[in-house]
């Protein structure tokens, strides 16, 4: 748990929770339990200056996004409840131009979810997931209707519920960059969320940019 172990050494007293195991891996982090909490997660992030990216730019960027989803809530991502910045630090990099890589630490606390099931996973890869030869999907409802219902006669799935989720992510105004079955889980009653909240924009912030 290499974020995790930073973080004790350099802002652990920060944290307003107490980390527990390590659950997985998030974009540009780790995603751990929450000690004496077993209904919240705890994403430790971590943000590397790069010649190709800004880090304060990318961070505030990240920070804006977890400032709309903690009040507004859609139903379409994993629901945040808290998130800070911890830090900007520096470690010993002989590479780099001054010897010394500056890198932002900073946390965020989200509802805990479920894994989705290996033929979830296999109907969100075929109508959702960015990872397919790169191919970015962008399918309207109707034709996700309809190749749901091929992929029902040889998989377990609630349709209704996948178009749903299908349905939230297209009302949402934010815009998820990285969409595959590895950022799709659900919640208690069934409901799929997407997660990796770092690796969303607001739609607002693309009209600026163009």
């Amino acid at each position: 748990m290499f974020v995790l172990s930073l973080c004790k050494q350099l802002c652990h007293d920060k944290l307003p929770v107490e980390p527990g195991v390590r659950l997985g891996d998030g974009a540009d982090g780790e995603v751990l339990s929450i000690i004496g909490d077993t209904k919240r997660v705890l994403k430790l992030g971590i943000l590397y200056e790069r010649h190709d990216r800004g880090m304060l730019k990318y961070y505030q960027q990240i920070q804006k996004v977890l400032d709309y989803l903690k009040p507004s809530q859609p139903d379409a991502y994993a629901r945040v409840y808290e998130h800070g910045y911890l830090g900007t630090y520096s470690r010993k990099a002989d590479h780099w131009r001054s010897g010394k890589q500056d890198f932002i630490m900073y946390y965020y606390i989200m509802e805990k979810l479920e894994k989705i099931s290996e033929d979830e996973s296999k109907v969100f890869h075929s109508i959702l997931s960015h990872e397919d030869r790169g191919i970015k999907k962008n399918f309207s409802l109707e034709k996700i209707e309809e190749m749901l219902k091929g992929m029902g006669r040889g998989l377990d799935f609630d349709a209704e519920k996948v178009k749903i989720f299908c349905n939230n992510i297209k009302r949402a105004p934010i815009w998820h960059l990285d969409i595959h079955v590895r950022n799709i889980m659900k919640d208690d009653a069934g409901n799929f969320k997407l997660i990796d909240l770092d690796r969303i924009e607001l739609e607002k912030d693309n009209v600026d940019e163009t």
